[in-house]
């Protein structure tokens, strides 16, 4: 069986969102009197879901209550402000539309919550063909756990080592090597390519158009 499918993490990957995360988690830090941090630090403390966003922006010492409750607040603050700086990526949209038009199936697989991350989805991508998307679950493992992955693959009724697995972080390269799937590094994410070969990249790509490339 030849047909490939392709799974994207979401932030880093297909959207810039960084500096809409940035701003709500330090909204939320200032509203408790904890310090700050530049946007550019959100870059090492995203990747692992809002939990451990929350555990990372947080000084080392806090308890379990103020991180609960920065976490719902955090997600109150990211729900209502949630798109005013994030947008896909150049060449996202372009290469989106050509997997729609030779047929590949695309899923979405983040450690953002469920919900924000379908409204991204939704918001950004309604008409590119994405036919799973799945964020962050109660009932799910997050990423690098493979559960996630392997039942996009289950639904696209394909073996995992056709899907190439596509992501910014040591986290996407971790969940790809333990689903036995294709990892592919984007280079233009939030962690850089050091991280991605270290944590098992196959294949590192510069741009959106060089995954149509590995797949032809």
């Amino acid at each position: 069986m030849n047909e490939k499918a392709l799974i994207f993490d979401l932030d880093g990957t297909l959207i810039d969102s960084l500096t809409d995360i940035a701003l709500c988690a330090n909204e939320v830090l200032k509203r408790l009197n904890l310090p700050t941090h530049e946007i550019d630090d959100y870059k090492k403390f995203v990747g692992g879901g809002a939990l451990v966003l929350i555990e990372n922006c947080t000084p080392e010492d806090s308890s379990e209550e103020l991180i609960e409750k920065a976490l719902e607040e955090f997600k109150e603050v990211y729900d209502e402000k949630l798109q005013g700086n994030t947008k896909p990526y150049e060449g996202v949209y372009e290469l989106l539309e050509e997997l729609k038009n030779k047929n590949i199936k695309i899923g979405v697989l983040s450690n953002k919550p469920h919900k924000f991350t379908l409204k991204y989805v939704e918001e950004f991508f309604n008409s590119h063909n994405i036919i799973e998307a799945h964020g962050q679950k109660k009932e799910i493992p997050p990423k690098p756990h493979p559960l996630g992955a392997i039942n996009i693959a289950n639904s696209f009724n394909l073996p995992c080592e056709n899907i190439y697995f596509i992501g910014d972080s040591d986290v996407d390269m971790q969940t790809a090597k333990n689903a036995g799937m294709i990892a592919v590094g984007v280079s233009w994410g939030f962690r850089g390519t050091e991280e991605l070969i270290e944590n098992g990249a196959d294949f590192i790509v510069e741009t959106p158009q060089d995954i149509l490339k590995l797949l032809n």
